[in-house]
């Protein structure tokens, strides 16, 4: 089967606005490569048919044009061979406190030492490596707050987490894999409830994890969990306090990402004055990566 690649050249200093932009309007599909020493790179997209990365690119063109002026696309077939060879040259395993992110070409080779666990990752255009800093800072959160529980002598499996905007469903199953048994994970759109379906099936948890279509309004089904995530996007969580502050049980962890540093102070009073007016109590504490923040809000 061959792909369809559409690229074009970005320098360092571009590669933080435009992955601010993919963050927005990409679903999986784009993905920038740069050389640290050179700080040249190119930024490429991915697509199953020539007709379909054209539409696409004609779709996106604007945006990147309105951020670093005039593009010149390249347009080209990539043999699926050498689509996933290249993609091995970019995404190495990587791991953080037990939890290992592993692509799918390393399960015979890589060893998952003792007690840890694993999350098999596809290179495939959905389903990313968790390589994003909002990404990598839920997973901080998440494991931080399993390590809290624990201290208090509680066990895991007793836990309960829901993903909300679940995408490819990256966080939920990384939440299944550290022992937490009661998931789920919803998303607005349906093509990303199917594959992050499918990505459980790659990591043998078909059944253990429940993804449901829905939005931050209907998705919670008025269920409450220990631990929610909540990477969306700054503009988008101001909107919703009150959906998801009320989803968290007493003593929970409500982890929100997909903040940029500039917008975490707006996103941080929204959340602290709808817990007032809801007559909670909580502890605020935030971390950064690179351009990217998180918002852990404790709860009492």
């Amino acid at each position: 089967m061959s792909l369809y690649q559409v690229s074009f050249s970005v320098s360092g200093d571009q590669v933080d606005r435009l992955q601010e932009l993919l963050f927005e309007v990409d679903n999986g599909h784009w993905n920038i490569y740069l050389d640290q020493d050179t700080q040249k790179g190119t930024a490429s997209g991915i697509y199953e048919s020539e007709l379909e990365s054209k539409q696409i690119w004609k779709q996106l063109a604007p945006f990147f044009e309105e951020l670093i002026g005039t593009i010149e696309p390249v347009f080209e077939t990539l043999p699926d061979k050498d689509w996933k060879e290249s993609y091995k040259d970019h995404f190495k395993p990587w791991n953080f406190e037990g939890l290992h992110w592993v692509p799918v070409w390393d399960r015979e080779t890589y060893t998952v030492p003792e007690g840890d666990a694993v999350v098999w990752l596809d290179p495939g255009m959905a389903f990313g490596t968790g390589n994003h800093e909002t990404t990598r800072l839920c997973i901080e959160a998440l494991i931080q707050f399993l390590q809290v529980w624990e201290l208090a002598g509680l066990s895991r499996e007793d836990l309960s987490c829901c993903d909300a905007g679940c995408g490819s469903g990256i966080l939920a199953i990384s939440a299944r894999k550290m022992g937490i048994s009661k998931v789920t994970g919803f998303d607005n759109d349906p093509d990303a409830v199917r594959i992050s379906i499918e990505n459980s099936g790659l990591n043998q948890l078909v059944g253990e994890i429940d993804f449901i279509e829905g939005d931050l309004e209907s998705g919670f089904q008025q269920k409450i969990y220990h631990l929610v995530f909540a990477n969306i996007l700054g503009s988008i969580l101001v909107k919703h306090p009150y959906a998801l502050l009320t989803a968290v049980k007493p003593g929970g962890r409500l982890i929100l990402s997909g903040i940029l540093e500039k917008e975490m102070n707006e996103v941080r009073d929204v959340y602290r004055d709808k817990l007032v007016r809801l007559g909670k109590t909580a502890t605020f504490s935030s971390h950064s990566l690179g351009e990217w923040s998180d918002i852990v809000i404790d709860f009492d």
